[in-house]
């Protein structure tokens, strides 16, 4: 058989009695005490910040933007009730100053009155961060202030999302105001840009139509050029001309004068000359014929000098005109005068191509005349030696046909001048006015082109004016900061809600702020392996006649001169060795004292009464039960219900309470309230013990054999 199953095993004495057995069962169940039940107590504290009392305080006076009013910490406010991730309680400035002090509430939050100002602030020329003011206590949980930081952190992130809602919000106002500007302006650069096409069409037609003024003016001044030198021509042929048709008329006289003579002289030769007389007369008859067509022709030839002449004023008058009219005188204004000049140039080229033929008729016939005489002569001086007056005269006669042979050949010669003179004028007007035609279109489509030109040019002011006016609108919306207002409102953008975080009695470490807990452990473990040590009721106390206070005092005064040792090398090696700096050093060394005491007399008081193991067990569960429900670590709201409930009625609950106060600072009522418990504790726990140990002078056999030792 295994030893376990003997009957001298360890395990016989727990199956005898009540208590033994509980005590087993205890054992049991001690691991999951201090197991399971922590686990449970600190589970999910962050999950339960909804139960942790912040006071939440909105002094924001709101803010106009584009002309409406609102308040973005009415906002704020709503979305952090809404939201339900602490314990918000809206409520006054003063009441949430007293409240964290008092430990009412842990911490507060409050928006200021600027908040709804600053949270727009970004688009105006004063950018300047949203604020959250909150207030911490450590003095009421360094762990609720730690917690409260990070869910201030998330705070902070979630108004910065919102703060940097409206932040964008109000910049893409002012950016879509320079937007407006600047479609604006597209709009005017679209009107611009019509009117510089409009305005390069113009000035192509403008382009076109000098180019073929240009082209009019050359062929006009060639064509002007060409009636010049006709007109030149046709002035020397026509005095030629008219110097021949003078010596012609000269001649003719003297032909005339002669033939008279010769018809007289006739009469006195032989009938045998009949046939010589009768030609005579018949060329006397000619030679005036003759005479009065050189006559005719040399008035023609004045007339057609005349018509040379004023065609040779016009052709410089016209001259004038065009050098001294201002420049872009449409050529159109000339064109009467050119257009009389080409049919006064007509003119005279017909008449002097007639005058032409006549002359050139006429000096054939004087040809002809000529050579008749010559015959005639020949015939009177071979037919009549001796009639001297017919011969004298036919001599005259002769030489003046000689003479008019000749003049009528220079007024051939000058009529073919003439002739020639005239085409070349007739085509230079033809030229002429050919270039003026081509000068009168080219002067419509430069007005065209003009007209188009002046059209785009006031397109293009339209367009510039309102391109003007939209870039300066655009302009005075969009924002014109400097380096350093740029900065700033980057640094708003990126950061557009600051905390303001200050501390009531701060923590100077992790250290610091959990020193509460320790100590309220340390102290108690202190006492409960003290009271393993030492008898909390000694039995010769009991033998005696002493009270049971003074047995009780027997056993409790030793352990409270352990205690006071433990608490001085505790204070010494903490405040010297460690570092920690309480804000009131020596009231923590006496409240730490006077803990020591108390959990002792509590120890002794739970051995007293219920027997060594039973009271050590029980000082074990009290131990596990303080850890998890005396608030030392995290918030007790953050704990389940039962430490809720347990809290109160733990002291180590006013241990840690009271030591926060003197280590951080903030002393208040809660202090003075843990001392008064802590001195409950120690009177109450002496006064049962005493009233126990006054009651075990009489021994039993249950006395003498427990049911359970240790």
């Amino acid at each position: 058989m295994f030893a376990f199953l003997s009957m001298g095993t360890e395990l016989r004495r727990f199956g005898k009695g009540t208590l033994p057995k509980i005590a087993l069962v205890v054992l049991m169940f001690i691991p999951l005490i201090y197991g399971a039940l922590y686990l449970w107590a600190f589970w999910a504290p962050d999950k339960e910040l909804s139960h942790l009392p912040v006071a939440l305080v909105n002094t924001d006076t709101g803010a106009t933007r584009d002309g409406e009013e609102f308040s973005a910490g009415d906002d704020l406010v709503d979305k952090l009730i809404d939201g339900n991730d602490l314990g918000w309680v809206e409520t006054s400035a003063a009441d949430a100053a007293t409240g964290v002090i008092d430990g009412d509430y842990y911490f507060s939050v409050t928006i200021p009155a600027d908040f709804s100002t600053d949270a727009i602030s970004a688009g105006t020329d004063t950018p300047t961060a949203a604020e959250v003011q909150v207030d911490y206590n450590d003095s009421n949980s360094f762990l609720a202030s730690t917690l409260g930081k990070q869910a201030m952190v998330q705070l902070r992130d979630a108004v910065s999302v919102n703060i940097g809602d409206q932040t964008v919000s109000a910049m893409l106002v002012a950016v879509n105001e320079a937007g407006d500007g600047i479609r604006s302006a597209a709009d005017g650069a679209g009107t611009l840009a019509d009117g510089l096409t409009t305005a390069e069409t113009g000035t192509g037609t403008l382009v076109d139509g000098l180019g073929d003024l240009s082209a009019g003016a050359v062929e006009l001044d060639d064509g002007a050029a060409q009636v010049a030198d006709g007109s030149s021509t046709l002035a020397t042929g026509l005095g030629t001309l008219s110097t021949g048709a003078a010596t012609l008329s000269d001649s003719s006289v003297k032909l005339a004068d002669g033939a008279t003579a010769v018809a007289d002289g006739s009469q006195k030769v032989s009938d045998g000359f009949a046939k010589a007389a009768t030609g005579a007369a018949t060329l006397s008859d000619s030679s005036d014929q003759l005479a009065a067509g050189a006559t005719s022709i040399a008035t023609g030839a004045g007339q057609l000098a005349t018509g040379t002449t004023t065609l040779s004023d016009g052709l410089k008058n016209l001259e004038a005109a065009i050098a001294a009219a201002p420049a872009g005188t449409p050529a159109s204004a000339f064109l009467p005068s050119v257009t009389k000049l080409a049919g006064g140039a007509d003119t005279l080229n017909t008449q002097t191509q007639g005058a032409a033929t006549q002359i050139s008729a006429y000096a054939t016939s004087s040809g002809q005349f000529a050579a008749g005489l010559g015959q005639l002569s020949d015939a009177l001086t071979g037919g009549a030696p001796g009639a001297a007056q017919v011969a004298s005269g036919a001599s005259d006669v002769a030489a003046g046909a000689g003479a008019l042979s000749a003049g009528a050949g220079k007024l051939a010669t000058g009529a073919a001048t003439a002739a020639t003179g005239s085409a070349t004028l007739a085509d230079g007007a033809d030229s002429l006015a050919a270039g003026t035609g081509t000068l009168v279109d080219g002067s419509t489509k430069l007005v065209d082109g003009g007209t188009e030109l002046q059209s785009g040019t006031v397109q293009l002011a339209d367009g510039g004016h309102t391109l003007a006016d939209a870039l300066a609108s655009g302009a005075a919306a969009a924002p014109d900061d400097s380096d350093a207002q740029i900065a700033t409102k980057a640094s708003v953008i990126a950061n557009p809600v600051d905390l303001k975080q200050t501390w009531e009695n701060a923590s100077d470490s992790f250290g610091e702020g959990f020193a509460p807990f320790f100590l309220a452990l340390a102290t108690f473990v202190g006492a409960l392996i003290t009271w393993l040590i030492l008898r909390a009721l000694p039995t010769r106390a009991l033998a005696s006649a002493a009270s049971g206070l003074r047995a009780t005092m027997t056993g409790f005064l030793p352990a409270m001169a352990i205690g006071l040792s433990q608490v001085v090398i505790m204070v010494l090696v903490l405040v010297y060795g460690i570092g920690l700096t309480p804000a009131h050093w020596l009231g923590m060394s006496v409240f730490i004292y006077l803990t020591t005491l108390a959990f002792l007399a509590l120890q002794q008081m739970f051995i007293i009464l219920l027997g060594t193991a039973a009271g050590r067990v029980v000082s074990l569960v009290l131990l596990m039960l303080q850890l998890s429900s005396s608030g030392g670590t995290y918030p007790v709201e953050t704990t389940p219900e039962f430490f809720q409930i347990l809290h109160p009625w733990m002291p180590a609950s006013y241990v840690v309470t009271g030591l926060r106060q003197l280590i951080t600072g903030g002393i208040d009522s809660r202090l003075w309230l843990s001392v008064l418990v802590l001195v409950g504790i120690l009177v109450g726990s002496i006064a049962v013990s005493a009233w126990s140990a006054s009651r075990q002078r009489m021994w039993t056999i249950t006395r003498l054999h427990p049911e359970m030792t240790i």
